[in-house]
């Protein structure tokens, strides 16, 4: 409820910013989904008595405080001074169009329910000798940088100072401005996402004053929006071949854009709130509270499938995050006051709680044979990494700072840090053997 209640605010903030900037009186408002519309994927049929359908709220896992504490800092590394790169708009007209009906044949599956989450097992602790320091910081400007997200050799994230989304390039250290004045990014985690070639994000667009989700090409330049400007879309994630991402009404429904055809695609239609989606490949992932007890679980489903599989038991399940290759799910637990990770093998259909439920985790991602999360064990957010493979866990980061939001690619790991005394982007190459 947190995150869903503060990214509508802010939202509005920025249509708000973006109306007065171009002199519009009125932003456009999505119709609330018609009853009759065509289903893509089924609702399970109601428990008896029919719950009435509330938003619950998202416990446990926290967002960052992004405002940093002043304290006493070393000087950071500096990036190289690269000139920004100007995004090759789309072709006026290229907007699309949210169809009448799917243009994408997706399954009309039944619900499967897994009830029982394992029990809580500690991972093992690496030796104190393999303990390793922060990364290298890879940011620098006057204000705070935020969100990072990485794919093979490219970071992304949003500067707050220049209200735009950054493009690191690891090998060249090239550092560019992605977005542009017509689609200014959310101030709001889980906004941003990559894959590839592929960057998208929730940003304000002055010509309609909506809010819209973008891609932008890293090959070619080419930004485009993959929304129409009406209603509040959000939470975007993207793959190499489609963009998925939240809209609708006040529960939101789950839509997937078809990068190749340019096609549209509602994927869910029912009075439940969907909310923080993934994809890779044809594989797509997000928090669902369509159960009888109304708490979130996460909600996988694939174009190859007949069915979706809900994980979950007591609490909420949220925050779910897939590997590159779609192997492999990991999410947080949060029941009462304890929260945890768990992880999913799509292949086996295993289930393994990485994390105790005294660590308090408050965001993860998946690659490869590696989770890394964030977690408050020591009174203050720091960084860890968990090998699959072998059930050890590295610390990463534990010092008197603040590290949150990480995220993973083919061994490499970023995260957002307070060292400085505002937060920066950080990142940090897993040694063989971890």
């Amino acid at each position: 409820m947190r995150d869903a209640f503060l990214r509508v605010m802010t939202a509005a903030i920025v249509v708000i910013a973006v109306i007065c900037a171009t002199g519009l009186v009125s932003a456009q408002i999505i119709s609330p989904v018609q009853p009759d519309r065509t289903l893509v994927i089924a609702p399970p049929e109601p428990p008896t008595p029919t719950p009435t359908p509330i938003r619950p709220p998202v416990v446990g896992p926290l967002d960052p405080v992004v405002q940093p504490p002043i304290v006493p800092t070393a000087t950071p590394m500096q990036p190289p001074t690269i000139p920004t790169a100007t995004p090759t708009a789309a072709p006026t007209g290229t907007i699309p169009e949210l169809p009448t009906a799917p243009t994408t044949t997706m399954p009309t599956p039944v619900p499967t329910v897994t009830s029982t989450l394992p029990p809580a097992v500690q991972p093992t602790r690496a030796p104190e000798s393999t303990l390793i320091g922060a990364g290298t910081q890879i940011s620098s400007s006057p204000g705070d940088n935020l969100f990072p997200a990485i794919s093979g050799d490219n970071i992304v994230w949003y500067d707050n100072d220049s209200a735009s989304i950054q493009l690191y390039e690891i090998p060249s250290g090239n550092l560019s401005t992605i977005s542009t004045t017509t689609s200014i990014p959310l101030d709001l985690p889980h906004e941003l996402a990559i894959d590839g070639m592929n960057v998208v994000w929730t940003g304000g667009d002055p010509r309609t004053g909506g809010v819209a989700v973008y891609l932008y090409d890293i090959a070619s330049g080419r930004l485009q929006p993959v929304t129409n400007g009406s209603g509040l879309p959000g939470y975007p994630g993207v793959s190499e071949e489609f963009v998925v991402w939240i809209d609708g009404d006040e529960l939101g429904d789950l839509y997937l854009y078809e990068i190749a055809s340019g096609n549209s695609t509602q994927v869910t239609d029912d009075p439940y709130e969907q909310i923080l989606a993934d994809v890779s490949g044809g594989t797509f992932v997000w928090a669902d509270n369509e159960t009888e007890g109304g708490d979130l679980d996460i909600a996988v489903a694939s174009l190859n499938e007949s069915g979706v599989r809900l994980l979950g038991d007591a609490g909420d399940d949220s925050y779910p995050d897939l590997s590159s290759d779609g192997n492999r799910l990991a999410w947080i637990n949060a029941n009462e006051n304890r929260t945890a990770v768990y992880l999913y093998d799509l292949s086996t259909e295993n289930i393994t709680q990485v994390t105790g439920e005294s660590a308090q985790p408050d965001a993860v991602a998946v690659d490869g044979d590696h989770v890394v999360y964030s977690d408050w064990r020591n009174g203050n957010l720091d960084i860890y990494l968990y090998n699959i493979s072998t059930g050890v866990e590295t610390p990463i980061t534990e010092d008197p700072y603040a590290q949150s939001l990480p995220d993973i690619s083919e061994g490499v790991v970023v995260w957002m840090g307070n060292n400085t005394g505002q937060w920066e982007i950080y990142m940090w190459e897993v040694p063989g053997g971890l």
